[in-house]
C-alpha cells in the first residue's frame, strides 16, 4: 500500500471529485467529512499530505489546521487548503498563517493538483526511507557493540591463565631455562599484558557506547589535576611542565568525562617522553559563542595529512615499537564527546606537538538525563 492522502470536504460529490482527479496517483486515498473526522484521521494514520476545504460548517479548515500544528503527532504534516473563497492576498496570508504549506483556489487547474500532490508523496517516500536507514544503522551499531562487548568478555577467560601460568613459571622454574627461554616468557607475559589492555578498552568503548551521559555541573580543571597527579605517581622519574587553566567548567558526566580527559592526557604524556623540556597544557578558548576546550603538548605530534584516521578505531599514527597503545584511546574521546553532543577534532605536526580541542555543553546548556539507549 502507498504513502496516504487525506482528502477533507463537507460535500460529498467534492469528496468524490477531488478523488477521482487524484486516482492514477501510487498512494490511498482516505475521506473525512468533517474537520472532527480530519483530525482523527490525523491521530490515526501516517499521511503524505492533506487537502483541506476551507468552509465547513462544524469546524473551519484553518480551526482544523491550527489544531493539527499544535498536536506532536501532526504538526509535520503538509496541509494544502482548498478553497472556494475568492483568491485575494488576504486569503493566502491566512491560509499560511493557519499553517497550511500551500492553498490552492476553485475552480481547480487537474494538473496543477496532482503535480503538486505528488512532490509531497515523493518527499514522504524520501522521508521514510532515510528513516528506516536511520534505524537500521542503528540497530545494526547495537548488534556490533553487543557483538563487541560479549567476544572481549569472552577472551579474557582463556587470557588469564595464560598470563598467570607463564609468570609463575617464569618465577618458579625460570633458573632452569636458559636466556632465551627467560625472554620468551617475557614476551609472552608482555603480549598477554597487551592484549587484555586492549579487550579493557574494546569493554570501555562498548560501554560508552551504550551509556547516556548525566547533565551535571562538572570541574574540568580539577579532573585533569587528578589525572596528572595520577601520572606522576605512575612515573615519577619524568619531569613534565603541566599547565592547567583554574577555572574551566561544564555540564555533562564527570565519570565519562574524567575518561575522556584521561584518555588525550596519556597520550600527551606518552607522546612527550622523547621531549627534553616536555609541556602539556589544558585550557579554552572562546570560538564565537562557543567555549573549546583543549589539551596541548610539544611532543611527537603527527602528519596532519593523516588527521582523518586519528579517531578511528585501531588505527595508529606512531608504530608500537615507539610507542604502546590500542589505537582505541581517541575513538573512546569521541564517543564521549559526541554522546555529550560537542565535537573533537586535532592540530599538529610532525614533531611540532598536538593540540587536541572538544567542545562540551556550557554551565547553562541542557544535555538528556542519564540512561542507556
Amino acid at each position: 500500500m502507498g504513502p496516504k492522502i487525506l482528502i477533507v470536504d463537507d460535500v460529498q460529490a467534492n469528496l468524490s471529485a477531488m478523488a477521482a482527479l487524484l486516482g492514477d496517483l501510487d498512494c490511498e486515498i482516505l475521506r473525512a467529512s468533517s474537520g472532527r473526522e480530519a483530525l482523527d484521521r490525523l491521530q490515526l494514520d501516517e499521511l503524505a499530505a492533506v487537502l483541506l476545504d476551507v468552509q465547513m460548517p462544524d469546524m473551519s479548515g484553518y480551526e482544523v489546521a491550527r489544531l493539527a500544528r499544535s498536536n506532536p503527532k501532526s504538526r509535520d504534516v503538509p496541509i494544502i487548503f482548498v478553497t472556494g473563497q475568492l483568491e485575494t492576498e488576504e486569503s493566502l496570508f491566512r491560509g499560511y498563517d493557519s499553517g497550511a504549506v500551500d492553498v490552492l483556489f476553485k475552480p481547480l487547474d487537474p494538473h496543477v493538483l496532482v503535480s503538486k500532490v505528488n512532490v509531497f508523496l515523493e518527499l514522504h517516500r524520501s522521508r521514510k526511507k532515510l528513516a528506516d536507514e536511520v534505524e537500521a544503522h542503528k540497530r545494526t551499531l547495537a548488534d556490533l557493540d553487543s557483538f563487541n562487548y560479549s567476544v572481549s568478555h569472552d577472551l579474557r577467560a582463556p587470557l588469564r591463565p595464560l598470563k598467570g601460568f607463564s609468570e609463575i613459571l617464569l618465577a618458579d622454574h625460570g633458573h632452569k631455562l636458559d636466556d632465551e627461554g627467560r625472554t620468551l616468557l617475557t614476551r609472552i607475559a608482555c603480549a598477554a599484558d597487551r592484549m587484555d589492555q586492549l579487550i579493557e578498552d574494546l569493554l570501555r568503548l562498548s560501554k560508552v557506547s551504550r551509556t547516556r551521559p548525566s547533565s551535571q555541573p562538572v570541574d574540568i580543571s580539577a579532573l585533569a589535576l587528578g589525572i596528572i597527579a595520577e601520572l606522576r605517581t605512575g612515573d615519577p622519574g619524568r619531569s613534565v611542565e603541566t599547565v592547567v587553566a583554574s577555572d574551566l567548567t561544564a555540564r555533562g558526566d564527570a565519570s565519562l568525562l574524567r575518561i575522556a580527559l584521561e584518555n588525550l592526557l596519556r597520550n600527551a604524556w606518552k607522546f612527550t617522553v622523547r621531549s627534553s623540556s616536555a609541556t602539556i597544557e589544558i585550557g579554552s578558548t572562546a570560538v564565537g559563542s562557543e567555549a573549546v576546550y583543549f589539551v596541548r603538548d610539544n611532543g611527537v605530534g603527527f602528519d596532519p595529512r593523516h588527521q582523518a584516521k586519528l579517531f578511528r578505531t585501531f588505527q595508529r599514527l606512531h608504530s608500537s615499537a615507539d610507542f604502546e597503545g590500542t589505537g582505541i584511546g581517541l575513538a573512546i574521546v569521541q564517543r564521549i564527546v559526541h554522546h555529550h553532543g560537542g565535537r573533537v577534532w586535532a592540530e599538529g605536526e610532525v614533531d611540532g606537538g598536538a593540540t587536541f580541542f572538544f567542545t562540551l555543553p556550557t554551565r547553562h546548556s541542557l544535555v538528556p538525563p542519564s540512561g542507556t539507549w
